[in-house]
This record gives C-alpha cells, structure tokens and sequence, in this order.
C-alpha cells in the first residue's frame, strides 16, 4: 500500500515549481527497478538544490536532469523503506491492531490514491470494495481480562517458586494446627474442689467468643483455640441453647460442645457458709461462674431492698449482714441482682415478727443485732461460746469500754490474717474496734441464725475478756491481769 507516502517522504528544500513538476513527472515507475534486498548498496540522499532568485544559470537543463535522477532515486527508496516499516510493524502489533480502518480512513486514503494517480476524482470502485464495512471496536476490548493476566503472572512462576510457596503454605499451616491442638491454655480457678460443679449462664446475644473465653477463665476447658477449631469445623457457633449449664473442671471440649448444643441445662445450686462477708460471697460466685465479682461487689455497695438494710455513714456494703447464709437454687436467669434479692429475702422471711420484738426489747434495732451477730459469727466457730461472746460484748457497750475485736481488723485487711498485731491495732477506720467505741458502722460478715439468737439471748457472765486458742475454743477471763496469762498460756 502507498497511503503512508506522503508521511514517510524524505525532507527536502523548497524547489522551484518546474523543479518540483519534473520531479512529479519522474515519479511515474518507468525507471529501473531497485535491488531491495540489501537495502545497505542504496544510494545516500543527495541535498536538494536551493533556491534561486528567479534567474536561471546556464546548467538549468543539466539541473532538471540531476532532478528527474533524483527523484527517480527518491522514489525506489520510499518504496524500499515503506515495505519495510510496513513489515516490521505487522510483526509488532500483530495481535493488538487487527482491526480494520474506519470508514473515514478509508476515504481518506482513496482521496490520497486518486490524488497521486491524477484522476482528481472519486475513489475508484475498487478502492471503496477496500474500504472497512464495519465499525471500529473499542480499543479497551483488546487488553486482555484481569483472569487472563492472573493466568499469565502464574504461567511465569518456575517451579523453585510455586515450591517456596508451598513450603510457606505449610508451615503456616502446621503451625495454626500445632497451637490449636497441640498447646493448652489452663487458668486455674482458685478455692474449688475438682468435683465440684461449674456454673455458667449462657444469655441471649452471648457470642461463641465470649462463650470460649469464659469456660477457659473458669478451667472448664484447657485450651480455647481447640474448643474454637472444633466449633468453626463443626459449624455449631450459632447453635448454642441459652441457660445454666454445669460443668466440671478440665473437660473434654467436644463434651462441652455437645451439651452447649444439645441444650443440656440445669438447675443452679449453691451454698452460703455463715460468716461469709460479701467478698467473700462475691468470690464464691464468681468461682461458680454464677457472676462477675466485681459486678457483684459494685451492686453490693447501695443494694438495700429493705428499710433496715439502708446505708449508714462509712459503711462500706449496703447489703452486708443481710444477705443469709444458705444453700439456694436458681431456676431463671442468674444476676447480682437477683442472687442478693434471693438471698435478702430468706433473712427477711428467717427474722420473724417475735425475733424483731425481742430485739426491740433489747433496745436494739435491726441493723444493731446483725451487727452483733456478725461480731459473734466471726469470733466463735463452737456453738457454745456464742452467747458467752455476745455478752461480753454487751458489758463492754454498757461500761463504755472499747469492744477491742480482731475480727474488725481482719475485715480491713485484703486477706485474714492468724494474729493481728499492735501495728494493726492502729489502722485508722471507723471498723476499728481498738480506737473507736461501740459498734462498727454496720455489720461485717452474713451471721448465721445461731448468732443472731446468741445474740438475743446472751449468757449470764462476769466476764470481760476472751481469747481462742489454736484449735478455736475460746477461754475467758474478769480482770486484764488473767487475760494476760491465759494469753501466755493458749498462744
């Protein structure tokens, strides 16, 4: 083809017009055919004569003929060097530029045909069979889609690198599977018997997360990601049963599973020692998976369902002393909330109408005698020092003596302690029976029914001082000097 002619023509000076008609004239392929095929023998290109200045010189025939050679030579090296750009672009968008012409280039081109044969008029029939009948496609379709570069990035890895790759995959791999199956993660729970039961509630809205994360925290399982592995393998993260389910320490974690699915609840049980004060309750229930302690303890603090229980000055636990020493069941939903109100109500029913008139007889209020009774809870641990205890107590109230209790102090400290010291003896409180009179601000522990009956009905005694001795059993004495030597003798 010739449409790239005139595009590819070598520059050249201006001529003058019978130069430049000469060289058209010499276009015309009458001249010997050139030698194509070692394009390296053709003829260097000669520089076109310059313009005059309208005169002609006596060589002006000579010039035309060097013209006519010219153009001549011009001519073959257009053609050479047509041919052979023409190939090397086909080799180099051979796949990417296959379409055909627009319509408009077409025309174009057969304007510039008929020009150079010197028609002047319209494109020859032929030239318009040429032409493209159908519409350009759009150049975006021709880049090769993202699945077909992904095909061809992969097609250039070797062999050493899909192996690396591999050997990755695999580690990985071992090492997910290693730390699921093959570590444990125990947190071991304190103060809990091995046959005792764990407790735990499901709720509605419970995640599977939450769910993994609590019986690890409470030493039901020994290894989250294993239990975790098992609930994604199995599909059953969704499929848990809201409740109260009990469980045991370190157990099977497909065992556990199974009855988180299967629904396998129960009926809560727990028990209340007397003398336990509210941290001390707190922490049982949290060990049974029952509450959050510190939940527990922060709706202790103003919990009082009951005028009595209503919160004193200094005092640390609204519902300390009330909430009653006893084994319960829960059949719904377990709460703090819910616990303490269970609980405050069996005091509540326990402290009958004759009890209440006893105490008033007594002179004593309610929070006054569970006050008492928490002091005799923690001081006697046989039956029978409690009513001598309670009436020490009350002939120190009466004489005006300090009630001087350890069991105060120990309620200060973060854990007990066997023998309080002097130095403990000066810890600035209001619970400090060693530097303030009369009672505490409120009571101390939960007492027991047999406190609180001791302390309605205390002994007949001259006695002003105790003390236990290492197996608890309490010996008692009238004046400071025995107090002192029985002192020596039990400790």
């Amino acid at each position: 083809m010739h449409g790239n002619k005139k595009e590819r023509a070598p520059k050249q000076a201006p001529q003058p017009a019978e130069t430049v008609k000469q060289q058209e004239n010499a276009a015309v392929p009458e001249s010997k055919p050139q030698d194509v095929s070692a394009p390296k023998t053709l003829p260097e290109k000669e520089e076109a004569p310059s313009v005059n200045d309208g005169t002609e010189d006596n060589g002006a025939a000579g010039a035309a003929e060097s013209a006519k050679d010219t153009a001549a030579e011009g001519a073959a090296e257009k053609s050479v060097a047509s041919k052979a750009d023409t190939a090397a672009e086909g080799e180099k968008h051979e796949e990417n530029e296959k379409p055909e012409k627009s319509e408009q280039e077409g025309k174009a081109e057969n304007a510039e045909k008929a020009q150079e044969s010197g028609t002047g008029g319209s494109p020859s029939p032929a030239a318009e069979s040429r032409a493209p009948s159908k519409p350009s496609e759009p150049s975006n379709l021709l880049e090769p889609s993202a699945r077909e570069k992904l095909r061809a990035a992969l097609s250039r890895l070797g062999w050493k690198k899909w192996a690396a790759i591999a050997a990755v995959f695999v580690v990985l791999l071992g090492a997910g599977l290693f730390l699921a199956f093959g570590t444990t993660h125990v947190i071991e729970r304190s103060d809990r018997d091995a046959k005792e039961n764990i407790y735990m509630v499901v709720k509605p809205g419970t995640t599977a997360s939450e769910i993994s994360d609590h019986l690890t925290r409470l030493g039901v399982i020994d290894s989250r990601l294993r239990f975790w592995w098992l609930m994604k393998l199995q599909g059953d993260a969704q499929k848990f049963k809201t409740g109260t389910y009990a469980f045991a320490p370190h157990m099977d974690e497909q065992a556990v599973l199974d009855k988180l699915v299967s629904g396998d609840t129960t009926v809560v049980r727990f028990t209340i020692p007397e003398g336990f004060g509210i941290k001390e309750i707190a922490k049982r229930l949290a060990d049974e998976g029952l509450v959050d302690e510190q939940e527990f303890l922060a709706e202790a603090k103003d919990f009082a369902p009951y005028d009595y229980m209503k919160k004193r000055p200094n005092e640390r636990y609204a519902a300390e002393g009330y909430l009653f020493p006893d084994t319960y069941e829960i059949h719904s939903e377990v709460t703090p909330e819910a616990i303490m109100k269970m609980m405050a109500e069996d005091f509540d029913t326990r402290l009958t109408p004759e009890l209440r008139q006893q105490a008033a007889a007594k002179n004593l209020s309610i929070h006054d005698l569970v006050t008492l009774a928490s002091l005799v809870e923690k001081e006697a641990r046989y039956d029978e020092d409690r009513p001598i205890i309670a009436q020490v107590f009350f002939k120190r109230l009466q004489m005006g003596m300090p009630l001087q209790s350890d069991t105060t102090l120990q309620y200060l400290m973060a854990g007990p302690k066997e023998d309080v010291s002097i130095e403990d003896t000066k810890i600035d409180s209001p619970y400090n029976t060693y530097q303030h009179m009369g009672l505490p601000p409120g009571p101390i522990a939960s007492p027991g029914m047999k406190s609180i009956l001791a302390v309605l009905n205390p002994a007949s005694t001259d006695y002003l001082y105790f003390v236990a001795d290492r197996q608890g059993h309490n010996h008692y004495s009238q004046t400071y000097d025995e107090h002192l030597a029985i002192v020596e003798q039990v400790r």
